[in-house]
């Protein structure tokens, strides 16, 4: 399946900054992303491509992957500290919303 993201690539609208340049518009804004957060989420991707390979979470559905985020999330609030609970909170996360997104383009792919 060929992936597409909206507002990226050569049709995107064009816009011009105060002095006079010219770019491509972005809905995005990556730099709002804090930096510590994205590289504590990195270490954990890394620990999980080596325990369990590249892309096994896209084998995994979405509420098993929600299960396992409100697993770390509750073992966070009750105090284990044992873990890097809250990254892994945000790994599921993003592993849950990543296979939705690839549901719903088949969907409408097969449409």
């Amino acid at each position: 399946m060929k992936r597409v993201i909206d507002g990226v690539g050569k049709d995107a609208p064009i816009e011009k900054n105060e002095s006079g340049g010219s770019q491509s518009s972005s809905g995005y804004r990556f730099d709002l992303i804090d930096p510590k957060a994205l590289f504590a989420t990195a270490r954990v991707l890394k620990e999980g491509f080596d325990k369990y390979g590249d892309d096994n979470w896209r084998k995994i559905p979405t509420n098993d992957h929600l299960n396992h985020l409100l697993i770390h999330a509750y073992a966070y609030l009750a105090g284990d500290r044992q873990d890097d609970h809250l990254s892994h909170a945000v790994c599921r996360a993003i592993f849950a919303l990543g296979v939705d997104i690839d549901i719903r383009e088949e969907m409408v792919a097969k449409c």
